[in-house]
């Protein structure tokens, strides 16, 4: 019998991918209610083919299943995601109000500059902070691991290169990167 053969482990996986799926989700199809009909149907379908499936590893195969499922609700063409405007909300007590507005605007930095890269390397990167690995990437998007870690290394050049040529403050933009991968760490 599989992991998710037993209701409880079904519920551990789902508890576990649901939140980090549906904010993959909701960013393509930009609208909550959807984002929860194709998880929904994700994780219905699953249950329902527990014993026909064959995965060999879970977390790419949820990944590549909500990406398909988005694509297909909102249009075959679309190509790119965006992350949702909630998705880096810091607590209120965290941070004084200052701290707080600073932190939003680091944030709000690093999400425009990521949203300058081309669509693949863009979703490459919001995947790789959703805390897959190289490999799980590549399965999600059904592309190679070597495609995967060249748009990285591209995706880090570009970003690279828009830093050192503007005239955004450094730690600024260092910061809103450290709390982009905070908030995804905690997520």
């Amino acid at each position: 019998m599989s992991l998710w053969g037993t209701l409880e482990g079904f519920e551990d996986i789902f508890k576990e991918n649901y939140t980090p799926l549906f904010r993959y989700v909701k960013g393509i199809v930009k609208d909550d209610e959807q984002a929860k009909d194709v998880l929904s149907d994700l994780f219905l379908n699953l249950w329902q083919q527990k014993d026909k499936l064959q995965i060999n590893d879970l977390k790419p195969y949820l990944f590549r299943a909500a990406r398909h499922g988005a694509l297909k609700m909102v249009s075959p063409r679309y190509q790119s995601i965006e992350l949702p405007d909630d998705v880096h909300n810091i607590p209120a007590d965290a941070y004084n109000p200052f701290e707080k507005f600073v932190a939003k605007q680091s944030i709000r930095i690093v999400e425009d500059l990521i949203a300058k890269l081309p669509p693949l390397r863009k979703e490459i990167i919001e995947l790789r902070l959703l805390g897959l690995k190289y490999a799980e990437i590549a399965e999600a998007l059904e592309i190679t691991e070597k495609k995967v870690e060249y748009n990285m290394r591209e995706a880090i050049e570009q970003l690279t290169h828009a830093i050192n040529h503007s005239s955004l403050d450094k730690a600024t933009i260092a910061g809103g990167l450290m709390l982009v991968n905070i908030i995804f760490t905690i997520i």
